[in-house]
């Protein structure tokens, strides 16, 4: 892996790349699901069984937008067993229908917690170890970009937090309309950037599947939330898997 750092431009996932996330979602989407069943909020992840704890760090590398987090939770609590990406995503298509409502709900409950409880919130929201130090230490942070799913809202909250500085030009928040491809297919157009010397950092094998065919570098962040199936499946598609090391030694060291 040949990184050049005079001509070369890096574009990071934030949840499961940069921050470890998982405790914030669950919580967060254990409470958007206990508001629509009746059910009063938890104030501490103490009060989540640990079995439904273990799940739900289970079944997250399945996610693909923030309603998922909530089909997750309503999986858990009705005994849907859930063991691929497949039948996730056809458990998530059988109640379409909620999709709007699970949304909606998940992002009102973070709004609440990130608001009303700022600490608890960053708490839930901790950095991957060096990762502070890789955002700091990086050498051109003009050529450094976000592309996630999460609102910008929440990373900057978290990046100030963290007291990493970043361009905020330079963050991006993908959706259905606007995916990550899409996003990246803008970049490369906006500062002529040869594909061959644009780097895509991100967790989920099927994101990185989904961009490969533009022709830039794609690596997984074996880190992040994934198994050893799908670090199998990115080699099956030439996309090597690195770990927290190969990381600053390839990007900044």
């Amino acid at each position: 892996m040949n990184f050049n750092r005079t001509t070369d431009y890096l574009a990071l996932d934030f949840d499961g790349v940069v921050i470890n996330s998982v405790e914030e979602c669950l919580f967060v989407s254990f409470n958007a699901y206990e508001e629509l069943t009746g059910s009063a909020p938890i104030t501490s992840l103490k009060h989540i069984a640990p079995k439904i704890i273990d799940e739900f760090k289970r079944m997250r590398n399945f996610i693909r937008a923030g309603a998922d987090f909530v089909y997750i939770i309503m999986a858990i609590s009705t005994n849907i067993k859930i063991t691929s990406q497949q039948e996730f995503d056809d458990f998530c298509h059988s109640h379409k229908e909620l999709e709007k409502t699970f949304f909606d709900t998940f992002y009102k409950h973070r709004e609440q917690l990130s608001s009303g409880n700022p600490e608890l919130w960053l708490k839930l929201n901790p950095l991957y170890h060096g990762m502070q130090d890789f955002l700091l230490q990086y050498p051109d942070k003009e050529r450094l970009f976000i592309i996630t799913t999460k609102k910008i809202f929440f990373v900057q909250k978290i990046l100030s937090f963290y007291n990493i500085p970043f361009i905020d030009a330079h963050l991006f928040h993908a959706d259905k309309t606007r995916s990550k491809k899409n996003i990246i297919l803008e970049l490369l157009d906006k500062y002529n950037i040869d594909p061959h010397h644009f780097w895509f950092i991100d967790d989920q094998v099927d994101t990185l599947i989904q961009v490969r065919d533009i022709q830039i570098n794609c690596l997984l962040a074996e880190w992040g939330y994934n198994d050893s199936e799908q670090v199998l499946l990115g080699k099956q598609h030439h996309i090597p898997a690195i770990n927290l090391d190969d990381l600053k030694r390839i990007f900044v060291f």
